[in-house]
């Protein structure tokens, strides 16, 4: 009786051990995930300080998405939707384009939770950010500062976007205030896509999965 007994115990910490090395590695992911969102949060809080509002590396990608848009709404040269959606198409890819990774990681699984709220938070912490250097440039309208991808300025060259699509809206004498708008709803985009990733990593590190990407299926 004693041996089986033993046997009985051993068996219960056996399981008991293997039950603690499974939960690790969502617990571990869940550290790594708040650690990279600290990392976001240092990002977003240079860049709204930063006058040009620039992150390394990932600005020079959200220009070549940029100068993309552009080429989108305009085919083999020709103006798909028009000349002024041609010169927006550039300001809006570059806030779309992250959007449509967030569409598909808060996409719903079977079970009606999203494939990773993570991930989408995220990709929605990249559209605040991109939208924030958009506001940067249409706060240059009117004052032509900032230097264009061809290396002149808004004020030697037509070329600037803001300028343009304000001035075709009548709108220009108010760029810095739209500006002001754009910049504060990518401050609660980036602010508030921060908050929910902590959720989500904290509820991951304390074994309580949040989204279908999160679970470990049973082998």
């Amino acid at each position: 009786m004693l041996h089986s007994t033993g046997d009985g115990i051993d068996q219960m910490g056996a399981t008991s051990h293997s039950v603690r090395s499974g939960d690790s590695p969502p617990a571990l992911q869940g550290y790594a995930r708040l650690a990279f969102v600290v990392v976001l949060a240092w990002l977003a809080w240079v860049a709204f300080r930063d006058e040009l509002g620039y992150v390394p590396l990932l600005s020079d990608i959200d220009l070549a998405i940029h100068e993309f848009g552009h080429m989108l709404f305009m085919p083999f040269g020709i103006q798909f939707l028009g000349s002024t959606m041609m010169i927006l198409g550039g300001s809006l890819t570059q806030v779309a384009f992250p959007l449509v990774f967030f569409g598909y990681f808060m996409r719903k699984q079977d079970d009606g939770r999203p494939r990773d709220l993570f991930a989408a938070m995220v990709c929605l912490w990249w559209s605040g950010i991109n939208l924030l250097d958009v506001s940067i440039y249409c706060a240059d309208s009117r004052a032509g500062q900032l230097m264009l991808i061809d290396g002149s300025t808004g004020q030697e060259s037509d070329g600037h976007d803001w300028n343009n699509l304000l001035t075709r809206w009548g709108l220009l004498e108010h760029d810095t205030v739209i500006a002001r708008w754009m910049r504060a709803i990518a401050w609660l985009v980036c602010v508030g896509s921060i908050l929910v990733a902590v959720w989500s990593a904290l509820r991951l590190s304390r074994g309580q999965p949040v989204a279908a990407a999160d679970t470990i299926p049973a082998r």
